[in-house]
């Protein structure tokens, strides 16, 4: 196997291992800043809730990204 061929291959993975990372951490962020911003307002939970989906959202939008991506390297080695 070549050098380049070795290095495509190790960014496949680190590429795809990104994916569940990124499931974890976008919600989580989209929560926090909804609970930031709820303490700041005085609004309840609403923004916690628009956040946090919106963190969601955005957080398949990227796994979407990155699986295109990986397709693009895979489809070169």
């Amino acid at each position: 196997m070549p050098d380049s061929s070795r290095f495509r291959a190790m960014r496949l993975v680190a590429t795809l291992g990104m994916i569940p990372i990124l499931l974890a951490v976008s919600p989580l962020t989209g929560y926090g800043i909804g609970y930031l911003l709820d303490r700041w307002l005085h609004t309840g939970q609403v923004l916690r809730l628009v956040f946090l989906f919106l963190g969601f959202v955005a957080g398949v939008r990227e796994m979407i990204r990155l699986i295109r991506r990986a397709q693009r390297d895979f489809d070169e080695l």
